[in-house]
């Protein structure tokens, strides 16, 4: 069995009858794959229900792509946003390493200029590792989006995929949350609306295989392999990620604007 965690790979995109499901489109020269999962596709694939929506990264202004779809799915409010992983290992560094290129804004918003700026409140935080902190990321980020009283959060991690051609060159955005360290082989609690309590939209990019799923051999299975250029793709790939994150929630300001407000 292929260990992943792209439901681009989960099988849908070869079922002729889940036609009605999956949608194939092009925004800013990049393409990417709609695919809506209702209760009879979930059950079938063993998938929540929601939107999933798998970006390809090999053209186009990827940037602006991802901005634009995050904007259909981030609702009005304050918005908490998650770095998960482990900074110290570059193939699960993604989601902390995005965080730099995303301005924390809740802090401003005292200022007069606040709202003539167009900013919103984003709050912004390493989920942590459970191995070290003992705290599930769950619960870490269920009470920081209380105390930041926000009305979503977006998490963003590292994952796995089961074919070479996906390996640092998607990216995955759902509105149904996330469930960490599950396509390694060490699921921590999920991220979602059950546990955290507002809408989780999750964004990931698989850095990792499975040997097994390269080899075809069983008895490589649970061996994790990663690109050897690895710090170089999530370096990458964070910087697009945390621009898109930065442009989809406040697009009132240029990229050049964003970055002003980063503290480095």
């Amino acid at each position: 069995m292929v260990r992943t965690d792209l439901v681009f790979e989960c099988g849908i995109m070869n079922d002729i009858a889940e036609e009605n499901s999956v949608h194939n489109s092009e925004m800013y020269g990049t393409y990417y794959t709609d695919i809506k999962a209702d209760n009879a596709v979930s059950a079938k694939y063993g998938i929540k229900n929601g939107r999933y929506l798998t970006v390809f990264t090999d053209k186009g202004d990827v940037k602006r792509c991802l901005a634009a779809l995050l904007g259909e799915l981030i609702p009005d409010g304050n918005v908490l946003v998650a770095g998960l992983g482990n900074e110290n290992i570059c193939s699960d560094s993604l989601g902390v390493k995005s965080l730099s290129y995303i301005p924390a804004t809740a802090h401003l918003a005292e200022h007069s200029e606040f709202s003539e700026l167009g900013l919103r409140r984003v709050c912004v935080t390493e989920a942590g590792v459970t191995g070290k902190t003992g705290i599930e990321s769950s619960e870490r980020i269920r009470c920081l989006a209380e105390l930041a009283g926000a009305a979503a959060v977006i998490a963003i991690d590292s994952l796995a995929c089961g074919d070479t051609e996906r390996l640092c060159r998607t990216v995955q955005i759902t509105d149904t949350g996330i469930s960490p360290g599950s396509g390694v082989g060490n699921d921590r609690k999920a991220l979602n609306e059950d546990t955290v309590g507002v809408p989780v939209i999750a964004i990931g990019v698989p850095t990792v295989i499975d040997l097994s799923s390269i080899t075809g051999s069983e008895d490589k299975h649970g061996l994790m392999v990663t690109p050897r250029s690895i710090d170089i793709y999530t370096d990458r790939l964070a910087r697009i990620i945390g621009g898109a994150v930065s442009s989809a929630l406040i697009p009132a300001l240029t990229e050049e604007e964003l970055c002003s407000l980063i503290i480095k």
